[in-house]
């Protein structure tokens, strides 16, 4: 039995191309069911998640005697700006989720039930909150201070996830669970346009150049672009981050490494694959490049980033 007495639904309708509406219907009806006590908070517009967040946060930390608990209902997105409304000020709260989104790869890196229905039986039956390594990232040419549930790229995978969001055929493949389609059609499209870069990385104290970096990618967890396994050794709990890069090579070069990283994670034994894992990681580039996290879309820039994890507490 549930030890929380308030649930907060924050809800992207549009998450999944109207996924999260008809979840967000489903999972209100059985917490009725329930008689269990819940409001929803509707997110309408590209940052209202990070505002509805705060005034939430706000609004728990008044009631201390009151158990309360922050539900997403979304993608992947969703959770991202959820943890960024959360900041550090409210890094104490906990959060759970329902994932609603077309990629669910936070979901998947932690156990979650991808079926609604379960998600929900499994927060119902968790009585406390498990405490997850995230990433932290500091963009010094902005001074920007940001946090990532999945992961950090730039490059040829920041590059594709632009491409792929602002494709005008992503709903409706959504809509037909076919949402892959759009990364892969986008993914042959920018490989052809994408340049390779010069890149200084830092892990732990040690320097190396690389002078033909292409996709770059830090993850807190196995996952990326909906359910690859782009590093199979990564953890949220042993508080270190995993560092992808990969040099520009034939376009069949890297189909095979896609593959490899489909079956088992052998990409990572390959000549062209540099794998770290470190604490605490920068990177720098004089480069204008692409990069995301999460999936949302960073300043097109050159790259001065600073990396390390942080923790948060998850109702998992």
């Amino acid at each position: 039995m549930s030890t929380i007495e308030n649930y907060h639904l924050i809800i992207n309708e549009l998450s999944g191309s109207g996924k999260g509406k008809k979840t967000a219907q489903k999972i209100s009806k059985l917490l009725t069911d329930k008689n269990l006590s819940f409001q929803l908070h509707r997110s309408t517009y590209p940052g209202h998640t990070i505002a509805l967040t705060k005034a939430i946060a706000q609004d728990i930390t008044q009631q201390p005697s009151l158990s309360q608990l922050i539900i997403v209902i979304g993608g992947d997105g969703t959770l991202h700006e959820v943890i960024t409304g959360l900041g550090e000020q409210f890094a104490h709260i906990s959060v759970g989720l329902i994932p609603a989104g077309s990629g669910n790869d936070f979901a998947r890196g932690t156990g979650i039930s991808l079926n609604p229905v379960k998600a929900l039986e499994q927060i119902l039956t968790v009585q406390n909150a498990k405490k997850l390594d995230i990433i932290q990232y500091y963009d010094h040419l902005q001074q920007i201070k940001g946090f990532a549930v999945n992961n950090v790229g730039i490059g040829f995978d920041a590059a594709v996830v632009k491409k792929a969001n602002h494709s005008p055929f992503k709903a409706l493949l959504n809509k037909l669970n076919l949402g892959s389609l759009v990364y892969f059609a986008s993914l042959v499209q920018v490989f052809f346009k994408q340049t390779a870069f010069p890149l200084t990385i830092t892990t732990d104290g040690e320097t190396k150049l690389f002078k033909d970096a292409f996709l770059v990618i830090i993850n807190s967890h196995p996952y990326f672009g909906g359910g690859i396994p782009v590093s199979p050794k990564a953890s949220q709990l042993d508080g270190k981050l995993d560092l992808i890069i990969l040099p520009k090579r034939s376009f069949f070069n890297l189909l095979y490494l896609f593959v490899l990283m489909l079956f088992g994670g052998k990409h990572l034994n390959y000549k062209d694959v540099y794998y770290y894992q470190a604490k605490n990681i920068s990177l720098t580039t004089t480069f204008t490049i692409d990069s995301n996290a999460d999936g949302e879309e960073l300043v097109y820039q050159p790259i001065d980033f600073q990396l390390k994890t942080s923790s948060r507490y998850f109702w998992i």
